[in-house]
C-alpha cells in the first residue's frame, strides 16, 4: 500500500509512505470527501451501506473528481492534497469495530483505485486523508454524561490511552470524561483539530513546519450552509482556518 493508516481514538489518519514535495512553501488544497469527491452508488443514499459501495463524483461533462486532483499535483509540482472528513458514524473504540473496518476498507480500495489511474502515481505520494471519529456510547452514555466530569474506568473504557487519566486522593486513576469530550469535539469540523494532525506529520518530513505557515490555496466541500445543504460546516471549517472556501461546483466545473 502506498499510506501508512493510523488509527487514533479521535482520528484515522493515512498519510503517504514516501512523500514528495513536502516543504513549507508547498500549495496545500483541501477537500471534503462524502460528497465533494465520492457518493453511495445509490443516488439518494446518503451513507455508505458498506466498504465498497462508493463511486466518483462526476461533474460537468462527465468529469471525475480524481481526474482533477491529478490535474492539480500535474500541474503544480508542490501542490499537496489532503481530505478533511467527519465520520460520525465511525467508532475506533475497539479499532475492530464494523464501522472503523467499513470505512478503512472504503479509503483502501480508493487508493488501489487511484494505482490504476494515468497519473495516479504522482497523487499518492502527495496525498493525506484526515477522518474524525465518534465518541463511543461506552464513554458518553445520553442518560449520565452531562452530570459527570469524572468516573472510574471501567472494562470497556480500559482501551482508552491514557490521554486523560488523573490521579484521585487515594492515588486512584480516574478518566476526566470533559477532557477526552474535548479531544473528539476538536477533531470535528468546523474545528481545526485535524489540521493540528496533519501539521504533526508535517513536521516529520520538514520540522520548519508551523501551523500559520501552512500554504493554503482553498478549501473545498459540499457544506455551505446553502438552503439544499445539510450543514455550514465545511465553511465555518474554511472560516476557522483564515483560507479561501470552495464549492464542488467552483472547483470541479
Amino acid at each position: 500500500m502506498s499510506h501508512t493508516c493510523t488509527i487514533e481514538p479521535y482520528v484515522i489518519k493515512y498519510t503517504p509512505k514516501e512523500p514528495k514535495n513536502v516543504h513549507p512553501d508547498s500549495n496545500f488544497y483541501g477537500f471534503d470527501l462524502d460528497h465533494t469527491l465520492i457518493r453511495p452508488k445509490n443516488p439518494k443514499a446518503i451513507f455508505a451501506k458498506a466498504s465498497d459501495d462508493w463511486k466518483l463524483m462526476v461533474y460537468g461533462d462527465e468529469k471525475e473528481s480524481l481526474t482533477e486532483l491529478i490535474k492539480i499535483v500535474t500541474e503544480d509540482p508542490t501542490a499537496q492534497i489532503v481530505i478533511f472528513t467527519n465520520q460520525g458514524g465511525v467508532i475506533t473504540l475497539p479499532r475492530n469495530s464494523k464501522s472503523c473496518q467499513k470505512f478503512t476498507g472504503k479509503i483502501d480500495l480508493i487508493l488501489r483505485h487511484i494505482e490504476t489511474l494515468p497519473h495516479g502515481d504522482v497523487l499518492l505520494p502527495r496525498l493525506w486523508l484526515y477522518s474524525s471519529t465518534m465518541k463511543p456510547a461506552a464513554l458518553f452514555p445520553r442518560s449520565s454524561h452531562r452530570h459527570k466530569k469524572v468516573v472510574k474506568p471501567t472494562k470497556t473504557q480500559s482501551t482508552l490511552p491514557l490521554l486523560a487519566r488523573s490521579k484521585n486522593a487515594e492515588g486512584k486513576s480516574e478518566l476526566d470524561l470533559e477532557e477526552v469530550k474535548k479531544k473528539f469535539d476538536l477533531m470535528r469540523k468546523p474545528k481545526t483539530g485535524m489540521v493540528d494532525e496533519l501539521l504533526k506529520d508535517l513536521q516529520k518530513s520538514d520540522p520548519s513546519f508551523e501551523l500559520d505557515g501552512i500554504k493554503w490555496k482553498y478549501y473545498c466541500g459540499d457544506a455551505a450552509g446553502r438552503k439544499s445543504d445539510f450543514s455550514d460546516s465545511d465553511k465555518v471549517f474554511a472560516e476557522a482556518l483564515g483560507i479561501v472556501f470552495k464549492v464542488p461546483e467552483d472547483v470541479f466545473i
